[in-house]
């Protein structure tokens, strides 16, 4: 169960506390938002693929770095399997997609599901 406490350990990493000193909160606020490709509607409707194309390393990468990392993160409220979202985000803005994926099977054993329904 993630509460306060470890939260608060989690953000004191010596990592996470480097990614906050890398750019300043004002200098990711204006980063803007990455849009994630999609399949064009006219080819779709011809097909049952996935809609979504996912975003490249990169574009993952510069959307993670929007995030703030803030000490109460309102992203996790709500979220009824209690994902570490800041976690998850941070793992994916230092390249390290693997512990990201590891962050969402903490408390997911349907990551893939929850990402195509999550409105977060």
């Amino acid at each position: 169960m993630i509460n306060k406490e470890n939260i608060a350990a989690l953000r004191a990493e010596a990592w996470r506390e480097e990614l906050r000193k890398s750019k300043k909160a004002k200098d990711r606020t204006d980063i803007p938002r990455v849009h994630m490709h999609e399949l064009d509607a006219a080819y779709r409707i011809t097909n049952k693929e996935e809609v979504n194309m996912g975003l490249t390393a990169e574009e993952a990468v510069t959307e993670a770095s929007r995030c703030l990392d803030c000490p109460d993160p309102t992203c996790m409220t709500g979220c009824p399997v209690e994902i570490n979202i800041p976690t998850f985000v941070k793992n994916i803005e230092r390249g390290d997609f693997l512990q990201a994926a590891k962050v969402l099977k903490q408390t997911s054993a349907l990551p893939a599901v929850c990402g195509r329904v999550c409105p977060q």
